[in-house]
């Protein structure tokens, strides 16, 4: 071993962010005074000590928190990064009503299918149209309470790569509202419900928020996830409770605490298509380039379509899917998809057929 001495850094999580890195220095001093035998017993042995209450510590911190460890990198925090930058919301420019909303949905399947549209496509086409005209109202109310709100999860990636709810093999909505103040995310979701008494629908409470459930009605549920913003990141926290949370919710699904986002892959907001109108999406496609939609990097979501996994019954356990049977291409006939031209407009086409061309995808300012 050098005789140099050694600088060892250690990261850790303390309230204050200024004071969360900490720094052991000399701690091999020992093994260059013993080779020149001029330490005690006892010194060293202090040192040998110190040095072992540090790496356990450490390990402690590890793998108590609910850090991703496949993807944690030590982050110092600056005087910048604590004085993020506060964006003010961005109201929705419109909250149109089930029927307009229908009405657009019916015109564009007449461009794929024909004027004739068939009973199971109706009933699907007015469940889709309650679904988007709740969606609007709620991030609307929410809005109202000064809570942002975005499309986040699958919701993302179908504003992305369908202009609306995925077309295959979804049946919710996912909104990200950062705050954790239950009682204001309650008043907006009951203004929103009050908009169509006729469905009967309630909301309950999740392990990552809340959730609109399902009926015969409206097919699709809408799952509203509370994150916490703490100085340069930010993460899914839910209620914050032993059995109801976040830190459960991952575990339980996918047997891995909630990832931790940079702040700046949220903030501030696009807006993107989403049904009829356009509504929030995360600032960069981070979010969806995690372990939520495999980890292939930028773009890979917008290849590869389905699941990396399908749970077979029989056997009680999950089948990993050939890569193969998930390229998007094999479904281009049979459902929208959003491409790019050169003038950075996008065009909605299934097959051949040009559903609509609108704008791409623009900051929220």
């Amino acid at each position: 071993m050098s005789d140099q001495k050694i600088t060892r850094r250690i990261h850790v999580s303390v309230n204050n962010a200024e004071k969360n890195d900490y720094f052991i220095t000399d701690i091999s001093a020992a093994s260059s005074r013993r080779n020149h035998g001029r330490v005690a017993a006892s010194e060293s042995n202090r040192i040998r000590l110190l040095g072992m209450v540090v790496f356990f510590t450490t390990v402690i911190v590890f793998f108590t928190s609910d850090v991703d460890l496949t993807t944690w990198v030590p982050m110092k925090h600056t005087k910048k990064d604590i004085e993020r930058k506060e964006y003010p919301i961005q109201m929705l420019q419109n909250v149109p009503t089930v029927a307009e909303i229908e009405s657009t949905l019916q015109r564009e399947h007449r461009r794929i299918h024909g004027d004739n549209i068939e009973d199971v496509a109706r009933v699907r086409l007015h469940s889709l149209a309650h679904t988007y005209a709740l969606t609007y109202k709620l991030i609307h109310e929410l809005q109202k309470q000064q809570i942002h709100v975005t499309l986040t999860f699958g919701s993302h990636l179908g504003a992305l790569r369908h202009h609306g709810v995925i077309p295959f093999e979804e049946k919710d909505v996912d909104l990200a509202v950062f705050s954790t103040n239950t009682s204001k995310i309650k008043r907006a979701i009951r203004a929103t419900l009050s908009t169509q008494p006729h469905l009967n629908l309630t909301f309950s409470e999740a392990y990552f928020g809340f959730q609109i459930p399902a009926t015969k009605e409206l097919q699709t549920y809408i799952d509203v996830w509370m994150f916490k913003n703490d100085a340069s990141q930010t993460t899914c926290v839910g209620h914050q409770l032993p059995d109801k949370s976040c830190k459960k919710w991952y575990r339980d699904f996918h047997d891995k605490p909630p990832p931790i986002y940079r702040h700046d892959a949220w903030f501030p907001f696009r807006t993107e298509l989403f049904g009829t109108e356009r509504v929030p999406i995360p600032a960069t496609n981070i979010p969806i380039e995690s372990f939520h939609f495999d980890d292939g990097g930028p773009n890979f979501w917008n290849k590869t379509c389905g699941p990396d996994r399908r749970w077979w019954e029989n056997g009680q356990k999950w089948l990993q899917v050939d890569m193969r049977e998930r390229k998007c291409s094999h479904k281009y006939n049979a459902y929208p998809f959003v491409f790019k031209k050169e003038n950075g407009i996008e065009q909605l086409r299934q097959g051949s057929v040009v559903i609509h061309e609108v704008d791409g995808v623009s900051l929220n300012t």
